[in-house]
């Protein structure tokens, strides 16, 4: 099936737009420990546009970490961003394809990709052959329900939830972040590449298109 770049495209502009709104010193690009805040608010503003988001998670074996190398603004030009415990970003079921509404999981991590990427994509770049993944649905902060979770919280991260509200604490979080360091670049999306490429192919034929016409 043809990919829709428009569509694809539409995506990243709105990813874009919630990393503008939620996190305007773009805190996810310094190191930090709150993936789980990073996550749950995109979840957030994702349902309040009237998407169900889910969450995906990548969970190292004991004794191994998660790790990969991003380009940065320090003196070696590259820096190695590592994550001990867990790493767990926001995803979206969304069309893609032109003349379609079969979907795909597009993942929106702002940490790893400029924009959003598939789901296999993402687990490429994670997988150092000692993780497992798993999905799961995303709990909003006015929800009440009694946990569930295997690890006694809601999924909101991989323990008991916090006893203050989801979003104040996320908020928290990310605004405990240190963004005087080392900026890490992040990696660029296939997807939104070969949208870009689509769209830049498609001018081109139009333009061919009618310059024939005017003949």
């Amino acid at each position: 099936m043809e990919l829709d770049h428009q569509k694809i495209l539409d995506y990243a502009q709105m990813f874009n737009r919630w990393k503008a709104e939620l996190f305007p010193k773009e805190e996810y690009a310094y190191k930090n420990g709150c993936c789980f805040a990073f996550a749950h608010l995109l979840a957030q503003k994702a349902r309040e546009e009237g998407r169900l988001p889910l969450k995906v998670w990548c969970l190292p074996q004991e004794g191994h970490n998660l790790e990969a190398v991003f380009a940065a603004d320090n003196a070696n030009g590259t820096g190695k961003r590592e994550w001990e415990g867990y790493h767990v970003a926001l995803a979206l079921d969304l069309p893609v394809y032109k003349d379609s509404v079969k979907t795909e999981r597009l993942v929106f991590d702002p940490i790893i990709f400029n924009a959003p990427v598939l789901e296999k994509d993402w687990k490429k770049l994670l997988n150092n052959g000692h993780v497992h993944f798993m999905a799961s649905g995303c709990r909003s902060a006015s929800d009440n329900r009694k946990d569930t979770s295997v690890y006694g919280g809601s999924g909101y991260w991989l323990d008991r939830d916090p006893a203050m509200n989801l979003d104040r604490h996320a908020r928290l979080f990310v605004g405990k972040v240190d963004c005087s360091g080392t900026h890490f670049i992040p990696r660029s999306s296939s997807l939104f590449l070969e949208a870009m490429k689509l769209r830049r192919n498609a001018s081109f034929s139009k333009a061919a298109e009618q310059a024939v016409q005017r003949r």
